[in-house]
């Protein structure tokens, strides 16, 4: 009843200071409350701010008590809500914001477990979260300092394995955490410049590096230091807390002192390049360096090659020994590498057309008929007929071997004869022999040939390949004194596809190329009785810049030639119709398509490696497959048998993806 009894006129107080504003300063002033409760009951004091305020609150049943609250001046909404936030905090409770935009009205105790983050602006006495992600303090160092600050019912723990720091407690105290934790989180590394006479500075870098690493306090480590080597000037550039580069540039100081010395012999391994190629540019860099303190030229270093470990050694002065030391450590860099692929594609059609008529007339002993013949080129040979047929006839058999040898070479004609070819021969009364042969032939030839040869090289390296024969090529003969002791010179020449190549990678993976590419192929003898061959041969010999991965053309060649022959004899091949049986006419056309083209690819690491082999290997494997009956491929078996394990990228040693 007393609860009741206090409610009602506390809010008739309320109601009551309301009216009057309202009345005295108009419509501005209902807006604005005055607060005015003694010993009211919370849940009802809970109650009259929800309805001032227009907020919804869930009161948790462990929420009991009396509040008393004065106020001498109207307060607006917002003024309310504070003044009821510190209210409840004065009680031991606090008000939770939910997802909902409702509050719970909690025990202070459990509002930590409750705590939301940190959004925006809060209430001074609202209970938030917040963490404080730490770039240059050390987490427990400035957990240990803020830990006093925290509200007996607040937490302030650290996240195991980061260096952040969660808080909660209420918001006008988060604030202040907040401004000693951005004091305490600072940068307090300073630079340092150390100029050394003796040591390299990459190599001083490293082992000062080394040092701090293996002495560091495992609660406080030094994760802020580092050393920065600049080769060119010799010198190093510390960065770190004062109080470690204090410590530490005594010992810079006495490093460098003790590499001095009065010279002597240096072995340098080296990790890329070739001894062998360094050690004529590294004695003449030594020979054309200045001296120092007016001593003009100084001593030419003794530099020696070892081939067995890829190493040089220096003998020379410390000052060429450091120079030199610099230039082999930027010259003893991997070097990449560029797979060149070339496609050469030669399209080519070839139509011939022939037609003839040849005769042989001839009269037989003591005859008034002449002896007359035709004969064209590519025909059939009607002389060797003719005098097959004479010769048997006047011998009578009593020279076999010239009769056989005659019958021999016009069978060998009429064999040779190329298209077809129509005839017929005989033998007058009179002993007349006579013969007509009509030859006519039609040709038609295409050819599509694909070539792609690749090659991989390292950069600014030369590189070739050929795939083709050698054939015997006849430059001289020479026969002695009665023709005795003949011999002849040959040479060997190369035939096929040939590709040479020299890239050189620029800024921006731009490629430089100098290229020689070659095709050549064997035609056939001079004619049917030479020995001598005839051979095609197209080459390109240029250089190019083109980007990595791109195609280009490097030339090509497109050639129409027809060629008309007509044979005829003189006077009666010019008779109108007549005329074509005493002559021989051919007629051929060539129609020749060439391109290559290329593609560079940069292959700088183990993956672009990889994956240029595997492109080639499934090309090859993918074909074994195709051609397989039992779909089996070689190229898996051979790998697995000889090499074992992987044999590309993706592919295991059975040939299974």
């Amino acid at each position: 009843m007393s609860l009741i009894k206090n409610g009602f006129y506390g809010m008739l107080a309320v109601l009551a200071a309301s009216m009057m504003a309202a009345s005295t300063s108009g419509g501005v002033a209902a807006q604005e409350q005055v607060l005015n409760m003694r010993d009211a009951d919370i849940r009802a004091f809970i109650s009259d701010v929800s309805m001032m305020t227009g907020r919804t609150f869930i009161v948790d049943p462990r929420v009991q008590g009396k509040v008393t609250v004065v106020s001498q001046a109207p307060l607006s909404a917002a003024e309310v809500f504070d003044v009821f936030m510190s209210t409840l905090r004065v009680n031991g409770f606090t008000a939770v914001p939910t997802s909902s935009g409702t509050y719970r009205i909690v025990p202070e105790e459990t509002a930590a477990q409750d705590a939301v983050p940190m959004v925006g602006a809060s209430g001074g006495d609202q209970v938030v979260t917040e963490v404080f992600k730490l770039k240059y303090a050390d987490v427990n160092t400035a957990l240990q300092m803020i830990q006093p600050m925290i509200n007996r019912q607040g937490r302030a723990v650290s996240s195991r394995g980061s260096d952040a720091i969660i808080v909660v407690d209420y918001a006008s105290n988060v604030q202040r955490i907040r401004e000693i934790i951005a004091s305490l989180d600072k940068d307090p590394s300073v630079m340092r410049i150390v100029t050394l006479r003796n040591m390299p500075a990459s190599q001083m870098a490293q082992a000062i590096t080394d040092l701090v690493q293996a002495q560091g306090d495992p609660s406080n480590p030094m994760v802020n230091f580092t050393a920065v080597p600049m080769d060119g000037s010799n010198l190093i550039v510390l960065r770190g807390p004062p109080e470690l580069l204090n410590r530490i540039s005594p010992i810079v100081g006495e490093l460098d002192a003790r590499g001095a010395s009065d010279g002597g012999t240096k072995v340098v391994y080296l990790r890329h390049a070739a001894a062998e190629e360094l050690q004529p540019l590294l004695e003449r860099i030594s020979s054309l360096a200045p001296g120092t303190q007016g001593e003009g030229t100084r001593g030419r270093a003794n530099i020696g090659v070892d081939l067995g470990t890829n190493a040089l050694v220096i003998n020379a002065s410390p000052d060429v020994q450091r120079e030199l030391a610099d230039v082999i450590r930027q010259l003893d860099i991997p070097r990449q590498q560029v797979l060149v692929e070339a496609i050469i594609v030669e399209v080519s059609d070839t139509a011939a057309k022939q037609l003839g008529v040849q005769y042989m007339l001839a009269g037989a002993e003591g005859s008034n008929i002449p002896f007359t013949v035709t004969n064209f080129e590519g025909a059939p040979n009607l002389l060797a007929a003719t005098g097959a047929i004479i010769a048997d006839r006047e011998t009578s058999g009593e020279d076999s071997d010239v009769i056989q040898s005659l019958q021999a070479l016009a069978v060998d004609s009429l064999l040779g004869i190329p298209g077809a070819a129509i005839g017929f021969a005989g033998e007058g009364s009179d002993g007349t022999i006579f013969g007509v042969i009509l030859n006519a032939l039609q040709r038609d030839d295409d050819s599509n040939v694909l070539s792609t040869p690749s090659i991989m090289t390292m950069d600014n390296q030369p590189a070739s390949i050929l795939v083709g024969q050698e054939i015997p090529i006849t430059t001289g003969e020479s026969l002695g004194a009665d023709n005795v002791n003949p011999f002849r010179t040959v040479e060997r020449k190369e035939v096929g596809v040939k590709l040479e190549v020299k890239p050189q990678i620029n800024e921006g993976e731009a490629i430089k190329l100098l290229i020689r590419q070659e095709v050549s192929s064997i035609i056939g003898p001079i004619n049917e009785l030479s020995t001598d061959l005839i051979t095609n041969k197209r080459e390109i010999e240029t250089t190019v810049m083109v980007d990595n991965g791109e195609i280009i053309v490097l030339g090509g060649l497109i050639e129409d030639d027809e060629q008309v022959t007509l044979e005829k004899i003189p006077l009666l091949g010019d008779i109108p119709v007549l005329g074509r049986l005493f002559s021989s006419e051919g007629k051929s056309r060539r129609r020749t398509n060439l391109m290559v083209f290329l593609r560079p690819t940069i292959v700088t690491n183990i993956k672009d490696l990889r994956a240029v082999t595997g492109r080639k290997f499934d090309y090859i494997r993918s074909e074994q497959l195709r051609r397989s009956d039992d779909g089996v491929s070689s190229l898996d078996q051979m790998m697995k048998e000889i090499i074992g394990g992987a044999v590309a990228p993706g592919t295991s040693a059975d040939g299974v993806r």
